[in-house]
């Protein structure tokens, strides 16, 4: 279901939500949708009120799978308040997503005027940054295959579709970026999920991943 800014907004006061509504710009965006590129000057940041949306980084011809992004997430507040020139990064939609963007100027007239705004950007800087290292610790002390046994169940429950025969988790993600999202190498994503698939835990169609036994799954 999608969500609403004003919903994800929850703890500011009225008149602060309301500060926010009044300069937000709502944009509905087709899969495979460049949002911005890396190298872009920085001219505000942008919030996923649904959809997916995965950013990237480009360095000597080489891409990078930086992070999976999702409802509630924000894109582009790093970079905002590190007083960064360009985007160091590219985001791209892996579905349909909606989105609510603000302008560099309008986010710092309202941060002068409700404080508390700031607090709940830097909330959601925060989130992301306990995920980055919640990732680090798994990749130091968790198994290949278990990371990415419980990557799939966490991306399946805020990603998947769930249907009568599973939940099915189609993001049109690459085994490279399974593979950056896992800390894993390729040929250890594409090892794991053949032998899931032959335990009848899940089923694989095209970049589709079906999980028909999540149960199984999650214990691992």
């Amino acid at each position: 279901m999608t969500r609403t800014l004003r919903e994800l907004l929850g703890k500011l006061e009225p008149q602060e939500c309301e500060a926010v509504l009044e300069r937000a710009q709502e944009l509905l965006l087709p899969p495979q949708a460049e949002i911005y590129a890396q190298g872009d000057l920085v001219d505000g940041l942008y919030v996923v009120l649904d959809g997916a949306v995965k950013e990237v980084s480009e360095a000597e011809g080489e891409k990078q799978f930086v992070r999976l992004v999702g409802s509630g997430d924000i894109l582009g507040a790093g970079e905002l308040f590190s007083n960064a020139a360009v985007r160091t990064t590219s985001a791209v939609t892996l579905r349909q997503t909606s989105l609510a963007w603000l302008a560099q100027a309008d986010i710092r007239t309202i941060v002068t005027q409700s404080p508390s705004v700031l607090l709940w950007i830097m909330e959601g800087l925060a989130r992301q940054l306990g995920g980055l290292r919640a990732a680090l610790v798994r990749m130091v002390y968790v198994d290949s295959a278990a990371r990415l046994t419980r990557t799939l169940v966490e991306v399946a429950e805020r990603f998947g579709q769930r249907t009568p025969q599973g939940v099915v988790i189609d993001l049109m993600l690459s085994r490279d970026e399974w593979a950056a999202l896992t800390g894993c190498a390729p040929e250890t994503v594409s090892r794991v999920l053949h032998d899931l698939e032959r335990r009848g835990w899940i089923a694989l169609e095209g970049h589709r991943i079906w999980l028909l036994k999540e149960e199984k799954l999650q214990a691992q």
